[in-house]
């Protein structure tokens, strides 16, 4: 065979050998379908005292994406999680909880997903759970802050982050909802993943909840 059709040949493989990787590494598209924010009552955390609120298993109102910076910028979901949150006379004294189901991590590539739940990162077989307990919201000026344990992978660390309490407002379904906001970062190094070369070390956290009384 010609040596120039060889080199081709070879350019040619790799050429869609990399459009394989491109195409299939994907990038996750949110399923939120968020309610009518212009139906808010207004944001008055009073409005929800004394009472105590979860998330619906439906995938569509409520979210919680992360995101890792990197050789190759990660981006997902959780898919299967539990929040419930009692708010009690006294906010001080409100706690929140929240499960995540960690084998659930859906960021539109299986691969990736599989090596996200392996040994190297979260090691899911042997902690499948990520968890977050407080028993402390306090108010700032422009939001609230909780302020609880974090444990994943077998490790607890102290976690504080703010949140929004949007309001109230009424679903598609005609229930009654509060809608809640936030964001904050964890370095993943902190719960015993190693750092590796093409992966940064800190994870942002993102939420948006729908939560509904019962």
């Amino acid at each position: 065979m010609n040596k120039k059709v060889k080199i081709f040949g070879f350019i040619l493989i790799i050429f869609l050998f990399g459009l394989l990787i491109l195409k299939s590494w994907g990038e996750p598209v949110s399923e939120l379908e968020k309610s009518n924010i212009e139906t808010l009552d207004q944001n008055d955390f009073s409005l929800i005292l004394s009472s105590s609120w979860k998330n619906k298993k439906d995938g569509k109102s409520s979210e919680i994406s992360f995101y890792i910076d990197g050789l190759k910028d990660t981006k997902g979901f959780f898919k299967d999680f539990d929040i419930i949150f009692n708010v009690t006379e006294s906010p001080l004294n409100s706690n929140l909880k929240v499960s995540i189901n960690v084998n659930s991590i859906y960021t539109e590539n299986e691969y990736r997903d599989e090596a996200l739940m392996g040994e190297e990162f979260f090691n899911s077989e042997i902690y499948p759970v990520i968890e977050f307990y407080s028993n402390n919201i306090s108010k700032s000026k422009s939001n609230h802050n909780t302020t609880g344990e974090l444990n994943m992978m077998g490790k607890g660390k102290e976690l504080s982050f703010p949140f929004e309490f949007k309001g109230m407002t009424i679903d598609k379904d005609s229930n009654k909802i509060a809608i809640f906001e936030g964001a904050f970062e964890i370095d993943r190094t902190d719960f015993g993943m190693e750092t590796v070369t093409s992966v940064g070390d800190e994870v942002s956290i993102k939420f948006y909840c729908e939560l509904y009384k019962f």
